[in-house]
């Protein structure tokens, strides 16, 4: 551990030198970036997450974040996060590439080579068409930029003002982290080796997307062709009574379209998409059925004060209903799945509201997010207060809190993640 609080301090040390700046100046300046070629900014932050019986995570977490100025093709950027979680300070200290790419502008064209997170979507937080980004649902943090996971994209642009097309390859697959890979099994049944695609050509991840912007208008259409973020629970009989339980990818092709514009005092944004899974094996739970996905909101300001309300709404194609007479392993499996990819119903219907506020010149914010599905009764809450000491250090408090009935997604998540949070960060 003190190596590595060592090797901090030494980074720490080096950016004063480089920049003769301290940690609590502002960010670097553009001239100073442009004399040395790049520029160095990040922070560290401080968490406790807590119930009214447990604490589930204290963690103090590092960021370090490098870029270099534009040149003639380009430029470079890199995220390295150091975390320590002193709850389960035995698996000692974290590393995490976060981001890692190189872009490269070359006429009309556009690359973006490298380790990153790429986020389609026009509508607040419910994003249907997008799909080259994994999540990781159990991660702890204030931030839900946060619960991302990167991935090593290889991303093209072609610039033709006011289209753009955007190309993008993704060779290894990366799995959204849920819950389900911690949970307690029946008797006889343990965890196996998950089923995820080969580092083979074939089996990579390929999207597309056809964007417009306009100064009023901006909409984009969009096609993914890879394996789902979103693994299914499937089980392999080893022996006559003993089996193994294990979460498998499957394949699947979306297409999407979303747009924005403004009618009158309010932001009018949408998002659609249509997925059609690959499922050979039709009695295979872990593949979802066909579906369309939609999510329609509004947004208005006055003055501090913004809201953004949205419907969202999924149709699921070949519904069945899983009997109420039968209860067997497979069909506990089959019900998992469906919490999984949100496939309880055949239509279901939710409503999401953001409301915010800012006060005190804007040094002060608060926040509500909230999520309701009328079909299933499943709450989210997470309400948070920021508060800023200076331009370098803020102050976060917050409650996140999951509700659902038995057999829901988010009365499993509700066990591990109901807590009260706070957060100090200092930036740099």
């Amino acid at each position: 551990m003190i190596k590595y609080i060592i090797l901090l301090f030494c980074l720490f040390g080096l950016i004063k030198p480089l920049f003769s700046q301290s940690l609590f100046e502002s960010a670097l300046s553009s001239e100073k970036s442009d004399e040395k070629g790049f520029y160095i900014n990040g922070y560290v932050r401080s968490n406790v997450f807590a119930n009214e019986t447990d604490i589930r995570s204290i963690f103090g977490e590092a960021s370090l974040k490098l870029e270099t100025s534009p040149f003639k093709y380009g430029n470079a950027f890199a995220e390295i996060r150091f975390r320590q979680d002193f709850i389960d300070s035995e698996s000692g200290p974290e590393f995490d590439f976060r981001e890692g790419y190189v872009n490269l502008y070359l006429g009309k064209f556009d690359f973006r080579i490298g380790q990153q997170i790429i986020v389609w979507g026009r509508a607040d937080g419910f994003n249907p068409t997008n799909n080259l980004t994994s999540y990781d649902y159990t991660a702890f943090s204030p931030d839900e930029d946060d619960k991302r996971l990167s991935n090593f994209v290889v991303s093209t642009t072609y610039n033709l003002q006011p289209f753009s097309l955007n190309i993008n390859w993704v060779p290894v697959y990366k799995n959204s982290v849920l819950p389900f890979e911690n949970a307690e099994l029946p008797g006889g049944v343990t965890w196996g080796e998950n089923k995820f695609p080969d580092y083979k050509l074939e089996k990579s991840n390929y999207a597309f997307k056809i964007n417009i912007e306009k100064a009023s208008f901006d909409a984009s259409l969009s096609y993914f062709n890879g394996y789902h973020k979103l693994s299914g629970l499937s089980i392999r009989q080893t022996d006559s009574i003993n089996f193994q339980m294990l979460l498998k990818a499957h394949r699947t092709q979306v297409i999407g379209f979303d747009f924005s514009t403004v009618i009158s005092n309010y932001g009018l944004r949408g998002e659609f998409a249509l997925s059609s899974p690959e499922n050979k094996v039709k009695i295979e739970s872990c593949i979802p059925n066909k579906q369309f996905e939609y999510t329609l909101g509004l947004d208005r300001e006055w003055g501090n004060f913004n809201l953004i309300a949205q419907y969202i709404g999924k149709y699921v194609f070949d519904f069945e209903s899983i009997p109420d007479t039968i209860r067997s392993l497979y069909s506990e499996l089959n019900m998992w799945n469906r919490m999984i990819f949100n496939q309880q119903n055949e239509i279901s219907h939710s409503a999401s509201l953001r409301p915010s506020l800012s006060l005190l010149h804007q040094t002060l914010s608060c926040e509500i997010l909230s999520l309701y599905n009328f079909t299933t009764e499943e709450l989210f809450v997470k309400p948070q207060v920021s508060y800023k000491l200076s331009d370098n250090i803020s102050l976060t408090a917050g409650v996140q809190y999951y509700y659902g009935i038995d057999n829901t997604l988010y009365k499993i998540l509700g066990k591990g993640l109901n807590t009260a949070f706070v957060e100090c960060k200092v930036s740099f």
